[in-house]
């Protein structure tokens, strides 16, 4: 009997030993997991303040080296929360940089603020988002606010580009790269828009643990 005894309570305090460590070992994987994803958010102002840098010498390299003389980066996001059906979009832009060789280009930046999207709008970012990149030719746009836009700045032609969407899907980047002179893109254009978008993708990936 006395054996029995000896045997349970040792079988008993062997398991709870084991729910113990199995506990704490529970507890320091978190802790650990939680400490790595705190440090991972910790924004590195230097870093973070070249990478706007660099996207302002990506945007400058493309349109002194191609045929559209405006670029410029926007976000998309709802008017409160997830963007869904129900809530409006809105339009900021961000960045722009114009060829100053181009005459009567004029920044637009001001006037794209909190811009609410119409129907028009709302067809281009789907096709932007489906494809990740929408083409547009201003005579054969139907009458809306972004023609209204592209016409008072003399805008021939513009291709959209998808950048980052957030995590939350509460926010779209995306750019743009328009053209005064042309509607039509060459391949020595595209292949400079293209690396160019590709560069700004990749900077915005480092960035999206933010949002």
């Amino acid at each position: 009997m006395q054996s029995t005894t000896i045997k349970n309570y040792n079988m008993e305090w062997n398991w709870s030993e084991f729910l113990g460590g199995t506990t704490i070992g529970y507890i320091v994987k978190e802790a650990i997991s939680y400490w790595k994803k705190k440090n991972e958010l910790k924004v590195n102002v230097a870093q973070t303040t070249r990478d706007i840098v660099e996207i302002f010498n990506i945007m400058k390299h493309c349109v002194s080296e191609t045929h559209f003389n405006r670029f410029m980066i926007f976000v998309a996001e709802d008017s409160a929360g997830l963007i869904a059906v129900g809530k409006s979009i809105y339009a900021t832009a961000l960045y722009e940089w114009l060829n100053p060789e181009i005459e009567d280009t004029k920044s637009v930046i001001s006037e794209v603020q909190r811009w609410r999207a119409d129907a028009e709008y709302y067809e281009m970012f789907c096709q932007m988002l489906t494809n990740g990149s929408a083409e547009l030719v201003t005579r054969e746009m139907p009458v809306c606010k972004l023609k209204d836009l592209y016409v008072s700045c003399n805008v021939k032609t513009s291709k959209v580009f998808h950048l980052m969407t957030t995590k939350d899907n509460s926010k779209v980047f995306y750019c743009s790269v328009a053209s005064s002179t042309t509607e039509t893109s060459s391949p020595s254009d595209r292949l400079v828009i293209d690396s160019s978008v590709d560069k700004l993708i990749e900077i915005f990936r480092r960035h999206k643990k933010f949002y």
